[in-house]
């Protein structure tokens, strides 16, 4: 939970390049070390919603795939988390995030490199 905030982090991780390599449709080789960093801030009291392209039955096979593999269930799909709909009143298309975890702001087009907060001194969170 982020004492600044008053209320959990919530982090929008994208599937493919991000959370596993990108071989979209099948699934590419797991990102552990982002995946092991998402389930201890889940721990931590804080959220983790899954925003990816997939929909369908690709969106059902990576879910499973979370689940199956490493016992992962994010907080939300693709949309906004409950916490923020109540306290804004609505749920606009745009998904809310504090960190966007995505292979499109990677350096090297895979995520590898753990996330750091929006912090002055860009301490690791």
């Amino acid at each position: 939970m982020s004492e600044n905030l008053n209320r959990p982090l919530i982090y929008a991780v994208d599937f493919d390049g991000t959370l596993c390599e990108n071989r979209c449709p099948d699934i590419g080789e797991p990102n552990i070390p982002l995946i092991e960093f998402l389930t201890l801030e889940q721990l931590k009291g804080n959220k983790v919603i899954l925003w990816t392209m997939r929909e369908g039955k690709l969106l059902e096979v990576a879910i499973d795939w979370l689940f199956e593999e490493f016992n992962f269930i994010p907080d939300a799909i693709n949309d906004n988390h409950p916490l923020m709909k109540n306290l804004y009143g609505n749920n606009p298309r745009k998904v809310y995030a504090d960190v966007y975890i995505d292979d499109h702001n990677a350096k090297n087009g895979f995520c590898v490199e753990l996330p750091y907060h929006a912090t002055h001194d860009n301490t690791p969170i």
